[in-house]
């Protein structure tokens, strides 16, 4: 049932009308990266099986694929089980990339959002310019002030839909970089990038969401948060000893202002390499660091309740980055202000040996004062767990404990597999 709230009635016309602009500089962005035969990077999830393309001077550009990794599951999330066998296959010729999952339930009580075909990607990219449609996730505009690792997936579920796409593109014109994109779920941005000198680069960007979201509490009610749009700009500058200095300005349009400033480090040695940011950030009562962040799709801010605390929310945010050979790996996040809980997001993965990996991983919501939820409803925590049988099949275990904003609790989901690589 659709929930309408007059007072935001104006807003949101206002802000789509504002977006024609915005839609049709993507559409010309599409336009000339189609024309020079072009195609866009986003990051999505890895995955165990792959397609490459391997050519030589004297010999032409070969296809090679293992067709992809059929698997025999089990998937239970809430009261909902079925046991499900999936293909996975990825291609890649030269530039061109395509990716799907298929999916065939051998029975009738599947999950919410079961699917059995999904469209993971389908994308064109050639390193100077490009157009990907498919799952969106880590999005990030300039250093994260407004939209930091924002994702197009609902933090419960384990398997992809094909509500959880998104396109996004990028041109590069060497002196210049134009970025843009939009999801089914309303979202979009567009970005220009500027290298002034090989010691400065500077980057201007307008976000929206031009429908707002509607979530289903754990009371049972349904909680709409409106439209909302932001403006931002950035710089940065290299430094010595592979340090990095960054600055970033930004506004939540009818709300509030902030900025931030930061010194980040990275080395890559040949057995390790690792990577660290501290940050600090200024804002006034109605803004919200991260606004457009991983949680945006099933538990967004109430920015009306943040303003109206009348208090500012500065703060600073720590990241540290590790990774060792490729046998383990460390990413964690740390991120405190003034009337905000402090909030953790930390990322393991480990291979123990030549059969055994594992990841786990852990997030929590900051400014929980400002959501539907609470801190525990709305921390994210997943494992997983492969273990090589031979070299051609794996079992593998997937758990993943997260709020559904559809049904308005907290579900977790496990997901048994049987992986078959061809």
């Amino acid at each position: 049932m659709e929930i309408r709230n007059p007072k935001f009635e104006c807003r949101n016309k206002s802000q789509i009308t504002n977006l024609n602009w915005l839609i049709g500089l993507l559409v010309v962005i599409s336009s000339l990266i189609f024309s020079y035969s072009s195609l866009a990077y986003a990051e999505f999830p890895p995955v165990s099986i792959s397609t490459t393309v391997t050519s030589g001077t004297n010999a032409p550009t070969q296809l090679q694929s293992n067709i992809g990794g059929i698997s025999i599951g089990y998937i239970k999330t809430g009261t909902a089980e079925v046991a499900t066998l999936a293909w996975r296959p990825d291609y890649k010729f030269g530039p061109w990339g395509l990716g799907a999952d298929i999916n065939l339930s051998l029975g009738e009580n599947k999950p919410t959002g079961y699917e059995n075909f999904v469209l993971r990607y389908a994308e064109y990219d050639d390193l100077k310019k490009g157009l990907r449609y498919g799952f969106l996730s880590g999005v990030t505009l300039g250093h994260g002030l407004i939209m930091k690792n924002y994702s197009t997936r609902v933090g419960d579920q384990v398997l992809l839909t094909n509500q959880q796409m998104g396109l996004k593109g990028y041109i590069d014109l060497d002196n210049y970089i134009i970025r843009g994109m939009g999801t089914r779920s309303n979202i979009y941005y567009l970005r220009a990038e500027e290298r002034i000198s090989p010691m400065l680069t500077l980057g201007e960007y307008y976000v929206t969401d031009t429908t707002g979201r509607f979530i289903m509490r754990p009371d049972g009610t349904t909680r709409q948060y409106p439209s909302v749009a932001a403006i931002g700009v950035d710089a940065t500058m290299p430094l010595p000893a592979n340090f990095e200095g960054y600055a970033e300005a930004g506004q939540l349009l009818n709300h509030g202002s902030g900025f931030s400033a930061g010194l980040s480090w990275a080395y890559n040695a040949l057995v390790a390499d690792a990577s660290f940011l501290a940050e600090y950030r200024v804002l006034d009562k109605g803004f919200v660091p991260g606004y457009f962040g991983t949680d945006y799709e099933n538990n967004p801010i109430d920015l009306i309740s943040a303003e109206a605390t009348n208090q500012p929310k500065n703060g600073m945010l720590a990241q540290l980055g590790i990774n060792a050979l490729g046998l383990a790996s460390l990413k964690a996040v740390y991120e405190t202000y003034q009337g905000s809980n402090s909030s953790l997001l930390a990322d393991l993965t480990a291979k123990l040996n030549e059969q055994l990996s594992v990841r786990g991983y852990y997030q929590q919501p900051n400014f929980v004062d400002f959501r539907s939820i609470t801190l525990e409803q709305g921390a994210l925590l997943g494992a997983d767990v492969a273990y090589k049988i031979n070299p051609n099949t794996s079992l593998i275990t997937h758990y993943k404990q997260a709020y559904n904003p559809v049904k308005g609790l907290v579900e977790s989901t496990q997901y048994y597999e049987l992986a078959l690589s061809l």
